[in-house]
């Protein structure tokens, strides 16, 4: 009979060490989404949707006369990329892209953010009338190192940082 407390005993403590390295294991601790990126109001919900799990998060801008870049970096690896600029002569959006023109989306589609914007699974290019700076608006948003499909998600980020973007260009 001493077999069996015994045994009893060792997948207790078996369990027990388990559990134990599995809550060793967890998840990283998570940075906190924050409400701006590069000094620019986002919504938290839409960034962090487009954001993968880590322990730190930093951003860095880049400004010059007519453009903006936002480069958001997740334990170090950049996972967020956007471009602003202002003052752009008008062309098709959707036609540039499928040409080559603009660089290389997966599986891109026409987008209704504007009636001259598209959005693939890790990109989006949109153009929107600038008439305060003259010409148009341009934003180009990227997921350099995401897998998967994320347009849905883009497209709502898109949405609710267009008027903060609009506005800090000058449109």
């Amino acid at each position: 009979m001493t077999g069996k407390p015994r045994a009893s005993a060792a997948r207790l403590s078996l369990a027990v060490l388990l559990l134990t390295g599995v809550a060793a294991c967890g998840d990283p601790q998570e940075y906190t989404v924050p409400s701006k990126a590069c000094d620019r109001d986002v919504s938290k919900d839409e960034l962090g949707a487009l954001l993968p799990s880590g322990a730190e998060l930093s951003d860095e801008p880049w400004v010059s006369d007519n453009s903006f870049s936002c480069q958001i970096y997740v334990d170090g690896l950049t996972q967020l990329a956007f471009t602003e600029h202002s003052g752009q002569r008008k062309f098709d959006v959707s036609a540039d892209a499928k040409s080559g023109r603009l660089g290389g989306f997966d599986r891109l589609r026409a987008s209704d953010v504007s009636d001259n914007a598209v959005v693939s699974h890790t990109r989006s290019v949109v153009m929107a009338p600038c008439p305060k700076a003259g010409r148009n608006y341009i934003l180009d948003l990227e997921l350099p190192n995401a897998e998967g499909d994320h347009s849905d998600a883009i497209e709502r980020f898109v949405r609710s940082y267009l008027p903060t973007g609009l506005a800090a260009m000058g449109c």
